[in-house]
């Protein structure tokens, strides 16, 4: 028996073979009326602040001829936002071996199933001990399988991602626990195999990047392409299922490894042990994620073909940028106005004060646009972060080129500056700062560590400014002009901190002042950059 399980959970089935249980669209139906209360419990599922009308398979087809794994491609529909598609490889358990499961990974279980006397559970399949052994077994050989219904599922090796997958066969897997919208199994500490879990039709980005990076642009400081899983569906539009990448062995996020360093330094500060030029190793860090930054978008401009050749910013995109940033305020000045009730003190009182000047913002956005800029748009990374880089021997190595999850995939393949990811880390240094401050510091030492980390704040943007710029000289990717430089990678740092703002007046009242103190060095009641 299966402890701890609802009767009234259980589904009822007539075989003890998942390949024949997929051949009931009532079993299907069945399935998919769990779904409302397993998707919104996984942290890749993105519509937690959303409500499921409905939730259906829209494709369902065996990993291999055992037919002991299948992949569910769901069709979620939602109550506000577009339907939504994911993909949920699945087993099926009986009795010790149900047991086991339940007890050891209870977030993978779907369902609870009943076949005689016998009960069983059909569970997520992405953290079984063999489950990256069958994906690897498929990319190596090339394989392309007809699922039915006019598709083909299609895995892929480079030859140097052959060899490795041959060198760690027998070797221990990992399931790693810490993304947001995929599931990671790192094998044998060489390999790592990445399976979306919000999919959709379409080439998907991180999958032509990586493989752009890798084998085209020969950028090092990303973790090799080295094959993918896909399927291809009628008349062969791709839906990307899974990338298979170099494992690199680090010391965590540089997100982690900044908090990690605050937090000593705050302890040593008010133990008056941070004296001396305390933060020089970590500037010298940052200096170099600068350089590496700097090294990602000149090999973008080293596009030749269609999908990644740079192309000219033209007016159009110029009139495109102004309207795009005035139109996120806009939405921020609602929200700021409709939350004033959930905020006090000296944070409502900035923020009263702003809304009553708002005036000077937009004219601050408008004249951040230049009227015509000599430079090239190419392929960025798009959703770029401390948290996107891993820290790597005092060296950081950029992942995750899927662009913003939330977008569509075609919005997250389009040329733009690449000044927009430099504004993401900008923006992610003051997170850092004052972030820190919120979760390590207790209120009645804010007062002395307030000022210390704003210094750092500004050295650190500046150690990875000057790492950046350094080492773009010469690239066509940055306008001639420093000043037009400037003012575009300002107007994209206030956008970023009008997208913060309406985060946080939802979601944490207390951290808005990050931010909106960030907009507010931007400008000031006069118009006039700080």
């Amino acid at each position: 028996m299966v402890s701890g399980l609802k009767a009234g959970e259980i589904i009822l089935v007539d075989s003890d073979k998942l390949s024949k249980l997929f051949e009931s669209e009532l079993f299907k139906e069945a399935l998919c009326s769990h779904m409302p209360h397993f998707l919104p419990s996984k942290r890749w599922y993105g519509a937690k602040d959303d409500v499921i009308n409905s939730v259906m398979i829209e494709n369902v087809f065996s990993l291999n001829d055992e037919e002991d794994t299948f992949f569910l491609i769901v069709r979620v529909s939602l109550q506000e936002a577009e339907k939504q598609f994911y993909s949920i490889p699945v087993r099926l358990a009986w009795e010790n071996g149900a047991k086991k499961i339940f007890e050891a990974q209870p977030q993978s279980v779907i369902a609870t199933v009943c076949y005689g006397t016998k009960l069983g559970i059909v569970y997520d399949a992405v953290g079984s001990k063999d489950f990256a052994t069958a994906i690897l077994s498929l990319m190596r050989k090339d394989s392309e399988t007809d699922v039915g219904d006019g598709a083909f599922l299609a895995a892929s090796a480079t030859k140097a991602g052959k060899e490795l997958i041959k060198s760690v066969e027998g070797a221990s897997q990992k399931l790693l626990g810490v993304e947001q919208s995929n599931s990671s199994i790192v094998v044998g500490k060489k390999i790592i195999l990445k399976m979306y879990r919000r999919v959709a039709v379409g080439n998907h980005p991180e999958i032509a990047t990586t493989s752009f990076l890798t084998e085209e642009a020969g950028f090092k400081n990303t973790p090799a392409y080295l094959g993918d899983i896909e399927l291809k569906l009628k008349a062969g539009r791709p839906m990307a299922l899974g990338i298979l990448q170099a494992f690199v062995p680090n010391q965590g996020d540089g997100w982690n490894y900044t908090m990690d360093y605050l937090k000593k330094f705050f302890a040593d500060a008010l133990d008056k042990k941070a004296g001396g030029d305390y933060h020089a190793d970590y500037l010298k860090m940052v200096e170099t994620l600068g350089k590496r930054t700097a090294e990602m978008h000149k090999a973008f401009a080293k596009g030749k073909d269609a999908v990644f050749a740079p192309v000219p910013v033209e007016a159009g995109d110029l009139e495109s940028w102004t309207e795009q940033v005035l139109a996120q305020a806009e939405k921020t000045y609602g929200v700021m106005k409709n939350g004033l009730g959930n905020l006090s003190g000296e944070i409502k009182e900035n923020t009263e004060n702003l809304l009553a000047h708002w005036s000077v913002l937009t004219d601050r956005i408008k004249a951040l646009v230049p009227e015509n800029v000599k430079a090239m748009k190419t392929r960025f990374h798009g959703d770029y972060h401390l948290g996107q880089v891993v820290v790597a021997d005092k060296d950081f190595y950029i992942l995750d080129f899927e662009g913003e999850p939330l977008r569509p995939l075609m919005e997250r393949q389009i040329k733009h500056t690449v000044l927009k990811d430099v504004a993401g880390m900008v923006r992610s240094f003051d997170y850092a700062a004052f972030g820190a401050v919120l979760m390590f510091v207790v209120p009645e030492h804010r007062a002395i560590i307030t000022p210390l980390v704003s210094d750092w704040q500004e050295r650190a943007t500046s150690a990875f400014l000057k790492g950046y710029f350094d080492n773009m000289q010469g690239c066509p990717s940055l306008p001639d002009n420093k000043q037009t430089t400037q003012d575009i990678l300002d107007l994209f740092v206030l956008e970023k901190a009008l997208y913060e703002v309406i985060y946080e007046v939802a979601n944490r009242p207390d951290w808005v002042a990050i931010p909106l103190n960030g907009m507010l060095r931007l400008i000031d009641l006069n118009g006039e950059r700080k």
